[in-house]
């Protein structure tokens, strides 16, 4: 199994965990941790890549396309829609710029 997923960065107290799970996408409010699951359901030799550096420099390129093309974006969305975009990934860019999140890919065997 392969997928990479936005979740809490490691060691993180109960208050930095809850602004983690507020300010990422809803699917960051996972109760156990992915090794855990994974564990659980079977799968063995666990590869975990950290791949926030390159996923914060996506959301800071998403941020700006969505930023130049507004207009032609609201025109098929709907501004409201465009705007809270925007404001999503300028939360998920300032979490993960303040060490409360991580992109993460796993790779797994069963």
């Amino acid at each position: 199994m392969a997928f990479h997923t936005i979740e809490p960065a490691a060691g993180l107290d109960g208050p930095a965990r809850r602004k983690a799970h507020r300010l990422g996408p809803p699917g960051v409010a996972v109760r156990t941790s992915y090794p855990s699951m994974l564990d659980t359901a079977g799968f063995r030799d666990v590869e975990v890549v950290d791949l926030t550096a390159e996923y914060l420099a996506t959301v800071r390129r998403w941020v700006v396309a969505r930023e130049e093309h507004f207009d032609e974006l609201a025109a098929i969305l709907g501004p409201e829609d465009v705007r809270e975009r925007i404001t999503n990934g300028n939360n998920t860019a300032a979490a993960i710029s303040a060490g409360l999140l991580v992109r993460t890919q796993y790779l797994a065997v069963r």
